[in-house]
């Protein structure tokens, strides 16, 4: 029976979770904060700026569905997560190894292997863990709260201010000590996740209960597509914003650091606010409304060239769109499959958003920046969020509240 009280352990486990992405983002979102040095120092274009983030991206596309893949066939959740927890922790120094570009980009890939299958098994555990009516809430928290507060809160304001000090190099370096030390909780304290008993409901896919099968389900199809194009939203401007504002804008590295963090206070808000909204109005609605309000924070960098406080302001309001995030890639998808390919479907969802965003966006976004101009890589992030909203109208609900109200009106 699960709880609600505030030292539940599934309020426990929503927390160890919510640091497992933070400390995965963290290093992960590194090198866009520390472009302004590397970039100089290894005289990289555009197009290899976002060839760094494409590389991590296909090797965590692999290693996610794969090792998601054999955790849900096995049941060996927690050994997996930790061990790869490990292996990310320690990989993640040899970024500041690098002595060029080459090197610098085997690192990430390497360090992507590591990284995949940790947030598909996570999501998994916190979906077989949660209460129904947290679901959203839950799954929300874990996939943005971390990540926003210290990945994109804490990571651009300690990485530049390490960089200055002692050199970017350090950056890398620091970031492996939290990842260590998390597994080593995680050891001792998180317990093998429930699975579901034989006899409870599961979703139903056209064609069969196989893997395979998951790409039978509409929703599933939908959220592939809106995961590949957000993730170009999300991933695109994460690459460009920070050179951006420090070569279109005139910022110093620390300021851009400053107005990076500020603008993911409300991606930590929004990974809560919006999946707990869809718990009670429903899954499709809230995504179509945050996509579109997607469309704000690219725009914002390509009209508004005035104070930087109101540059900031819309960054922070149109930022809210971060929280389609939890719904796309692991509410949606894991409540239209069977419980048992619970962290399979996040794993697809989650290595379509690295193909499509995250290797072919950041690719393309840097050679039209080269091309075009600086601000390329901002109008394919403002028609890719305004796409995702249309495709989010097409989604078969799957909220149980909005589910339950459904069958009521009915009756």
């Amino acid at each position: 029976m699960k709880t609600s009280r505030l030292w539940s352990y599934e309020n426990g486990l929503v927390l160890m979770m919510s640091l497992l992405n933070g400390i995965v983002a963290l290093d992960r979102t590194a090198v866009s904060f520390l472009s302004p040095y590397i970039v100089p120092e290894f005289h990289l274009s555009n197009t290899q700026l976002g060839l760094l983030a494409s590389g991590l991206s296909v090797t965590i596309a692999g290693s996610g569905f794969l090792l998601a893949s054999l955790a849900d066939g096995t049941g060996r959740r927690k050994p997996i997560m930790i061990a790869m927890l490990v292996l990310f922790s320690l990989f993640s120094a040899v970024s500041g190894l690098a002595t060029g570009f080459t090197m610098l980009l085997a690192a990430r890939c390497i360090l992507g292997v590591a990284e995949g299958p940790l947030a598909p098994i996570g999501q998994s555990v916190i979906a077989l863990e949660s209460s129904e009516h947290r679901r959203g809430l839950n799954m929300g928290i874990m996939l943005n709260l971390g990540a926003a507060l210290i990945g994109g809160g804490v990571g651009p304001i300690v990485s530049t201010h390490l960089a200055e000090a002692f050199g970017w190099r350090s950056a890398f370096f620091v970031s492996a000590v939290p990842g260590l030390i998390l597994a080593g909780v995680l050891m001792i304290w998180l317990r093998r996740p429930t699975e579901p008993p034989r006899s409870a409901p599961e979703a139903k896919i056209p064609g069969g209960t196989g893997v395979l099968s998951l790409l039978g389900s509409r929703n599933i199809l939908l959220c592939l597509v809106i995961s590949g194009l957000y993730s170009a939203w999300l991933i695109v401007q994460g690459v460009f914003l920070p050179i951006y504002l420090v070569r279109v804008d005139g910022l110093a590295p620390t300021t851009m650091g400053f107005v990076v963090a500020a603008t993911s206070l409300t991606v930590a808000a929004g990974g809560m606010v919006v999946p707990a909204i869809s718990d009670r109005i429903g899954r499709k609605p809230a995504l179509a409304a945050v996509c579109f309000i997607g469309m704000i924070p690219p725009l914002a960098v390509l009209l508004i060239h005035g104070p930087t406080w109101l540059l900031t302001l819309a960054l922070i309001v149109g930022n809210i769109g971060g929280g389609a995030g939890p719904l796309y890639v692991a509410v949606v998808p894991t409540e239209s499959a069977p419980a048992r390919h619970a962290a399979t479907a996040v794993a697809i969802s989650l290595a379509s958003g690295e193909i499509i965003g995250g290797v072919l966006g950041p690719t393309a976004a840097g050679r039209a920046a080269d091309i075009v101009g600086a601000g390329a890589p901002f109008w394919i992030c403002a028609a890719c969020a305004g796409v995702c909203g249309l495709l989010a109208l097409l989604l078969t609900e799957t909220a149980p509240a909005a589910l339950a109200r459904r069958a009521r009106a009915a009756a």
